[in-house]
């Protein structure tokens, strides 16, 4: 498999030479971090796609509160970065940002 010369495709490039499957597709999760829960809830509402879930919790480590946007997909290069990109744009307009992305390893024995 081909990945991009970026973090994504490093990522992404790393899990296949581990054995991930990648052309199955599971669940793959975007974090995002706000200072006040208002703000966490401000975004959750901006993310209204009936294929996404969002999930609001206290992220006690920094103090902060984590929105997590999930969505079943195969988590390819250009779709991830693509998603990074507009729920980030969506969670700066409330005052949060990007905290990472990241997916369960589907090996190519198993099955979703």
């Amino acid at each position: 498999m081909e990945f991009p010369d970026d973090q994504n495709g490093e990522i992404l490039r790393q899990s296949h030479a581990r054995g991930d499957a990648l052309h199955e597709p599971r669940l793959v999760d975007f974090s995002f971090v706000f200072l006040q829960r208002k703000q966490a809830i401000a975004f959750a509402e901006l993310v209204e796609e009936p294929e996404f879930q969002v999930c609001i919790s206290r992220y006690e480590e920094r103090d902060m509160w984590e929105a997590t946007v999930s969505r079943h997909m195969v988590p390819t290069q250009a779709d991830i970065t693509a998603l990074e990109y507009d729920l980030g744009s969506r969670a700066e307009s409330v005052g949060g940002e990007p905290d990472g992305w990241g997916c369960m390893v589907v090996k190519h024995d198993q099955k979703t």
